[in-house]
């Protein structure tokens, strides 16, 4: 009787408890607690842990701009019955999302409610290459660390090296790093810098980046061109209206490769072909490399007649590759020997040209105008607005072409001459920053033929925009110019209205714009701070190189008998020069 009441209320408790089971309602909580994407997660995929915010309904990330973002697995914690994205199911630390698209995450409560919450990632603007340095403890040959300028596409070393294996030691955010598919390790692989190298950075997000290497060396020896025309009697260059057909060889002086082959030659040049120490063109029967310039039939020898240093030019156009000014010339010395006569100490460089390995643009969609008082050649005209002197420096351009591209630069200009200046659509048609750059460079070296203007070269591809450069001919700068005299005072403007040149009207207009000021003010500022160093180490390491070839120029010519002097001078002269930009760039 016992057991039967016994089981009896057994049974009455279960059907209780069941029926307040049945009645209890469900819950309808719902909430994502944390969210994170972690990188032992995501190997190779991600550059660091990231942990989201979380507020109302949005999940915010703060992702790498170079972050594979197709493929991340992400952990969570939450309070609610599932959690699903894009429809899909998702478990913690397993399940993976392409966060370069659109997603939603949904978290189900157990009444079947939902909770979504839409991901918003922010991709943090990182650079690709951070640094790029030669380190003395990997490269024993170095006094010092060697730091690099790192621009868009290429890295330029901040000194000349005496050697051409380098160990580079860089920090990236690349995944890898190849050079001719060969992966390299940062303060381990070595490299020959004697040619430029192009490294390729690869990113997580399977973006590839190159940058080109582009060191400098100390020559050990000059290298001696020698060259010999089909009439050896001749002593000089007789002409530079017409070649005259030689030989050439150039003795590398284990610097360089040797080479024999025919050429043609001639004089060039306007006023510095009425020194007595003619400059040279040479016009290779075929394309060859001389004393490292790449691939080319033209090259150009520099007599630097009135340059009691030799390297006026060599600086000017390290400035420009300092600056990374498009197209910038290379240049070294080279000892000239003529029919068996020693001609001097020269300066071999590459002839301005739209030419692979030169100004390398497309031939039959460019142009490169020469602006230049003398104004001697054809084609040419004057410009509608400014009344520039404009001739076509290459290429060779038919009737109807150069009908184009004339049309093309007096639009240019014109706009240009449009007032207000404020905000002035012509930055749509030339880059500013290539404006500012090249006035920086002759501002350093007080290169005043821009008032003219002579020498001053711009050039564009297709529906690009017009880009300052190739830099050209600095003689007279250095404050010779209406003085016949080098290093002299060096807190002259560069501009001046009474040279009565319409260059001046025409470049100074660029600095009354707030926006090629704010431009160059930043760029002189970096140069000054981490660039000039490296030019005054430049011009040391370059007379340092040089001397030899000085001594035995000396020995034929005047200019350079008091060379050691002036080489000082130079460099004061740069420091009191660079001192007296700031002041200008002040009051910008």
């Amino acid at each position: 009787m016992i057991n039967k009441t016994l089981g009896i209320l057994v049974t009455i408790l279960f059907l209780f408890s069941a029926c307040k089971d049945e009645d209890s309602p469900l819950s309808s909580t719902k909430q994502l607690l944390g969210f994170s994407i972690l990188k032992g997660d995501n190997q190779g995929k991600i550059t660091d842990d990231v942990e989201a915010s979380i507020q109302g309904s949005v999940i915010t990330l703060a992702l790498d701009k170079y972050d594979n973002l197709k493929s991340l697995v992400a952990i969570f914690e939450y309070n609610g019955k599932s959690v699903t994205a894009n429809g899909v199911e998702q478990e913690s630390g397993i399940t993976p999302n392409d966060y370069s698209q659109p997603l939603v995450f949904t978290v189900e409560a157990e009444d079947g409610s939902k909770e979504q919450y839409t991901v918003k990632v922010l991709l943090k603007d990182t650079s690709v290459l951070s640094f790029f340095r030669f380190l003395k403890k990997n490269n024993a040959f170095l006094a010092a660390d060697v730091s690099s300028s790192i621009g868009e596409k290429s890295i330029i070393p901040l000194v000349t090296f005496s050697q051409s294996e380098l160990i580079p030691t860089f920090t990236t955010n690349a995944v890898k790093v190849l050079v001719d598919d060969v992966e390299q390790k940062s303060g381990i692989t070595k490299i020959d810098f004697a040619s430029p190298v192009i490294y390729q950075f690869v990113m997580r997000n399977g973006e590839t980046f190159q940058y080109t290497v582009k060191a400098e060396f100390l020559l050990s020896a000059v290298p001696e061109l020698t060259i010999m025309t089909t009439d050896p009697s001749i002593t000089e260059i007789p002409s530079k209206d017409y070649y005259l057909e030689a030989t050439l060889t150039v003795n590398g002086k284990g610097v360089y490769e040797n080479y024999t082959g025919k050429t043609e030659v001639k004089g060039r040049g306007n006023s510095t072909w009425g020194y007595p120490k003619k400059p040279y063109r040479l016009k290779l029967s075929k394309k060859a490399e001389i004393c490292g310039f790449g691939k080319a039939k033209n090259y150009v020898l520099l007599a630097n007649h009135i340059d009691p240093t030799l390297m006026l030019n060599s600086v000017a156009f390290k400035i420009g590759r300092l600056l990374e000014l498009p197209f910038t010339n290379h240049a070294i010395p080279v000892d000239v020997v003529l029919n068996g006569n020693y001609k001097g100490s020269y300066l071999l460089t590459e002839q301005i040209e739209v030419k692979e390995n030169r100004v390398d643009l497309d031939e039959n969609n460019s142009v490169m105008w020469e602006l230049d008082s003398y104004w001697d050649d054809e084609p040419k005209f004057k410009s509608t607005a400014f009344n520039l002197p404009v001739m076509v420096k290459d290429p060779d351009l038919t009737t109807e072409q150069f009908e184009y591209w004339k049309k093309d630069f007096n639009a240019f200009a014109t706009q240009f001459a449009k007032e207000p200046l404020a905000g002035n659509t012509y930055v749509d048609l030339i880059d500013i920053e290539s404006v500012a750059k090249y006035l920086i460079t002759f501002n350093l070296v007080h290169n005043m033929e821009i008032n003219h203007p002579k020498s001053i070269f711009l050039h564009k591809e297709g529906n690009g925009k017009y880009v300052m450069g190739p830099i050209w001919d600095f003689d007279w700068a250095y404050d010779y110019e209406g003085t016949n005299k080098h290093f002299g005072r060096y807190n002259t403007p560069l501009f001046s209205s009474s040279m009565n040149g319409v260059g001046t009207a025409f470049f100074q207009r660029f600095l009354q714009d707030s926006r090629v000021k704010a431009i160059y003010k930043k760029t002189w500022q970096d140069f000054k701070n981490n660039k000039l160093d490296a030019l005054l180490q430049y011009v040391d390491d370059y007379a340092a190189m040089l001397k030899p070839s000085v001594e035995r120029n000396s020995e034929l010519w005047d200019n350079t008998k008091s060379f050691n002097d002036k080489v000082k001078e130079l460099k004061n002269w740069l420091k009191g020069r660079a001192s007296y930009i700031d002041g200008e760039v002040s009051k910008l």
